[in-house]
């Protein structure tokens, strides 16, 4: 009786449209490393924002991680989560659909909160490394020789350390297999890699990288690494499957290309060829706020985007660092060919706290996405623990092939 009276606004919608056509979606709440999490707040509504210009936002019950929302074919929506809080700070999570872009099963993403403990690692290597880092879903530890100490990584079953460095002068690979931790100690015997090569533009920063499928991020390539316009060798381990990705970026100012291939694609075999380019995308529009209101955006405008790609949306941030955090993810589908926006978190049951306190300095980032995938498996697909670009690519930061461009815009301002 409970669970219906928290749908009733729903309900009586649907059976004032006869109840036809209704596709059921489960909607979970997951940490970084596809986990799930039970939210302090969560909240749903139906129809275009803001709520007081139709149905009212409606609580969800906060002791579980997974929902079930009764929606119809083509009806937009909109769902929020007030996040774990991690060192005092808030965060909110929310997103603005239509249920025919999305699948059976919406994935939404707390940026911070982890559902597991963390465990400190050691291991050995072998053979030793003159220089090399260890990796393991939640973190990355520099050393030099056959051991290290200290590797940050949750604990639990199916968990995997990855070491990557330089013995002899030439780029070595291996990892552990999935493991339970505890015990905290591993062993990592390591293989010379092969190589691809990658081109991207003269100049422009640039990332090579692996996610493995146990959620482990890899960097193959130093910090800012830039591109020359030339290929240039990048190491390819050979001890990869289907389900690992491999991560590719490049950025030129605010325009920017990620591009992840499953590693059992020819596309990014040993010997393969990767070249990424960067069209000029441009991304503009203006924010209006009263104090207890979240901002109305006005002018959107973005475009540039490859002829090959499909616009999938923009993704808000909105942060007063250390205090509170915003993000939101609006669909194609739902601004439609609207200009302005403007979606009222700040009225759903248990988020008042999402509004920047008045005279606060506040950080506002937005990204428009295109890509070659539907957002419906996307959306549905498990995410990456590190953010590609922070504050700009959480909500399409996810464990599935993709080709994305994103245009990126960001300013500060006293709320």
């Amino acid at each position: 009786m409970k669970r219906a009276w928290l749908f009733s606004p729903f309900l009586l919608l649907l059976a004032a449209c006869g109840g036809s056509g209704i596709q059921p979606l489960n909607v979970i709440l997951v940490d970084g490393i596809g986990e799930p999490l039970q939210p302090l707040a969560a909240a749903w509504r139906v129809g275009p924002p803001p709520s007081t210009s139709g149905l009212p936002w409606n609580a969800l019950p906060t002791g579980q991680s997974s929902w079930g929302l009764p929606l119809l074919a083509n009806s937009r929506f909109q769902v929020a989560f007030r996040c774990p809080s991690s060192g005092g700070t808030d965060f909110y999570v929310s997103l603005d659909l239509v249920r025919s872009e999305v699948g059976s099963n919406l994935m939404v993403r707390c940026p911070v909160a982890y559902a597991s403990p963390t465990a400190a690692v050691s291991g050995t290597v072998s053979p030793s490394l003159g220089s090399g880092t260890a990796f393991s879903a939640r973190g990355a530890l520099s050393f030099s020789g056959g051991s290290f100490a200290g590797l940050t990584a949750p604990s639990g079953p199916g968990r995997e350390v990855a070491v990557f460095g330089d013995s002899g002068g030439t780029p070595h690979f291996g990892r552990t297999g999935p493991v339970s931790i505890p015990p905290t100690a591993v062993t990592v015997s390591l293989s010379p890699t092969n190589t691809l090569s990658l081109t991207t533009p003269p100049a422009f920063f640039s990332y090579a990288g692996l996610v493995l499928s146990t959620f482990v991020p890899v960097d193959l390539v130093p910090p800012n690494w830039t591109g020359t316009g030339s290929p240039q060798p990048v190491a390819r381990p050979s001890s990869l499957f289907g389900g690992d990705l491999f991560q590719f970026w490049t950025c030129h100012g605010f325009s920017c290309v990620i591009l992840r291939k499953d590693a059992a694609d020819p596309a990014v075999a040993p010997g393969a060829s990767v070249s990424l380019a960067v069209p000029p995308l441009s991304l503009s529009g203006s924010q209006t706020h009263t104090p207890s209101t979240l901002p109305t955006f006005s002018n959107i405008a973005s475009g540039g985007f490859s002829s090959n790609l499909n616009f999938l949306g923009y993704a808000f941030f909105l942060g007063e660092p250390g205090v509170r955090y915003w993000r939101h993810f609006l669909s194609a589908g739902a601004l439609g060919s609207a200009t302005s926006y403007y979606v009222d978190v700040e009225q759903a049951p248990g988020f008042a706290g999402v509004v920047p306190s008045p005279g606060s300095s506040v950080q506002l980032r937005a990204t428009a996405f295109a890509g070659d995938q539907p957002l419906s498996a996307l959306l549905a697909a498990r995410p990456i623990p590190q953010e590609t670009f922070p504050g700009h690519t959480l909500f399409l930061d996810r464990m599935w092939p993709v080709h994305l461009e994103a245009a990126l815009l960001q300013g500060s301002f006293t709320w």
